[in-house]
């Protein structure tokens, strides 16, 4: 007892080591080891040895098997991110961009709208509505086949291309013009015709040179100048409300001096170059060839819409397109998302077509129409639950617009349905498919003016909307259709010929 607790106090003062470390093995004790693991390994029976090696095999099939697999889902994995990333980026810069135009585009109405009388204002929708039309045309014929053009071209080639497109672009305007200032002469308003004319030509000016950079996906350089053109022109009239009485005519001014510039800003970030000679004529052919049916297609579009304002006015009187044209106002904050996807869609459609099939280039645009999806149903439950709220606060608690709160519920749905039908719609413009979103415009456009004639006598601008929303449903409907058709035959036709692969994803840009 006496020996254990001396040993207890030496340890206590560290004197002695309470355990001892093991030893280490020397080189003599290691071989003796694996020479019994050998001698084991010997002794077992020649069965067992064979299932020994086969399991073995088996484990290094096994984890060679899920390496692969391993290996397969990061890379898929990494392409996936990086698609999805790619998407993001693109389509928020879209959206960013054409939040600038349209931001400006409403600012500028909601004033006009406060300072300019019923009659007054109902001039200037009309005058918008022909100045759309006049812009599809150039953008079907010019700007569009610029888009699908020029990412494919070599880079020597851009100047030149380039090129190309702003001299017929110059060409087509004059001949546009000189259509707008018949229209005006023949509505007896000469006092508009040349704040009319050249606040046309400097709108062309300003959007052709902001189309050349959207062709290469160049949406975050083309803000500055967009700025300048839309939110400027906003300003512009703002300052003239503060220092005068606004006119028509003085906004027409305005808006040119503000298109001018933003024209000019635009114009200094491109390079262009004279074209050769020699492809003029091919270069004609080929943008007319991808242009016709676009060129249709918007035109039946853009008369879908205007042609309730033109009917509302022979109807009704220009205080109903006025009415109209404040809903409008509203309901147009779902432009930004539509119009800014709609620019995105044809170029990435068309390029996993190449690649992918129409199926392919279904894939590639969906990713698209779902990033800006959310917004426009975001934006359409605010117009839907919020209509008199939203028109009070821009037009004022006294307005007389507040009477169209439900005109304003249906667009927004209209809206919504509208979306969804023109992101198919430039998918198949994308994929070369013009004569199925033709028939489908068509369709569209018929629905409309019957239900118009029908519903405006009775309902007046509430009927216009009605026809709209109408129209909208079977346009998203038919689009539909079209485009499930459209990928059954592009599949039946791959299966029997066997040269495009079917189910891959699209490698162009997305």
């Amino acid at each position: 007892m006496l020996v254990g607790t001396s040993f207890g106090l030496l340890r206590l003062e560290g004197r002695l080591p309470s355990k001892a470390p093991p030893a280490p093995c020397s080189d003599r004790c290691i071989q003796l080891r694996m020479s019994v693991l050998k001698f084991g390994e010997e002794r077992r029976p020649p069965r067992a040895l064979a299932r020994a090696a086969t399991e073995d095999r088996a484990r290094e099939k096994i984890g060679g098997v899920a390496r692969r697999i391993a290996w397969s889902g990061a890379k898929i994995a990494n392409g996936m991110s990086t698609s999805v990333r790619r998407v993001v980026d693109r389509a928020s810069w879209t959206l960013f961009d054409q939040c600038t135009v349209s931001a400006g585009n409403f600012v500028l109405n909601v004033l006009l709208a406060r300072a300019l009388g019923q009659d007054e204002y109902g001039k200037f929708a009309l005058f918008l509505g022909a100045i759309f039309i006049l812009r599809v045309v150039d953008y079907a014929m010019i700007s569009y086949p610029l888009s699908l053009r020029l990412p494919v071209a070599k880079e020597q080639d851009h100047a030149g291309l380039l090129g190309f497109t702003v001299l017929l672009a110059a060409a087509l305007s004059l001949v546009l013009v000189t259509v707008m200032g018949l229209g005006v002469a023949l509505l007896g308003a000469i006092d508009l015709l040349l704040p009319a004319c050249l606040c046309y030509l400097c709108w062309q000016a300003q959007e052709t040179a902001r189309r050349c950079l959207l062709a290469e996906f160049r949406y975050r350089e083309a803000m500055p100048g967009d700025a300048i053109a839309y939110v400027g022109q906003a300003i512009l009239v703002l300052v003239l409300l503060r220092l005068t009485t606004v006119t028509l005519s003085t906004t027409l001014y305005a808006m040119s001096a503000a298109f001018a510039f933003g024209a000019a800003v635009h114009a200094s970030k491109l390079r262009f170059a004279w074209p050769r000679s020699a492809g003029i004529g091919r270069l004609i052919l080929d943008y007319f060839s991808v242009g016709k049916w676009s060129l249709v297609v918007y035109l039946l579009q853009l008369l879908r819409v205007q042609l309730l304002p033109w009917l509302l006015a022979t109807l009704s009187g220009t205080a109903s397109t006025a009415s109209l044209q404040a809903s409008f106002n509203i309901a147009n904050m779902m432009n930004p998302v539509v119009l800014g996807m709609g620019n995105a869609v044809p170029q990435i459609a068309a390029h996993a077509h190449r690649s992918a099939g129409i199926r392919g280039a279904v894939r590639a645009a969906s990713g698209y129409l779902l990033f800006g999806l959310a917004p426009i149903l975001v934006i359409c439950f605010a117009g839907v639950l919020l209509p008199h709220s939203l028109l009070r606060a821009a037009y004022g608690p006294s307005s007389p617009y507040l009477a169209v709160a439900l005109c304003l519920q249906l667009l927004m749905v209209a809206g919504v349905l509208d979306y969804v039908a023109e992101m198919i719609s430039k998918t198949l413009l994308g994929v070369q498919a013009g004569k199925p979103a033709f028939l489908v415009n068509v369709v569209s456009v018929a629905t409309v003016l019957a239900l118009a004639v029908l519903l405006i006598g009775p309902l007046g601008v509430t009927g216009a909307c009605l026809a709209l929303l109408a129209a909208s449903l079977v346009r998203m409907v038919g689009a539909a259709i079209s485009m499930a058709w459209l990928i059954r035959r592009d599949e039946s036709h791959a299966a029997v010929d066997g040269d495009r692969p079917i189910g891959r994803g699209a490698s162009g840009p997305e």
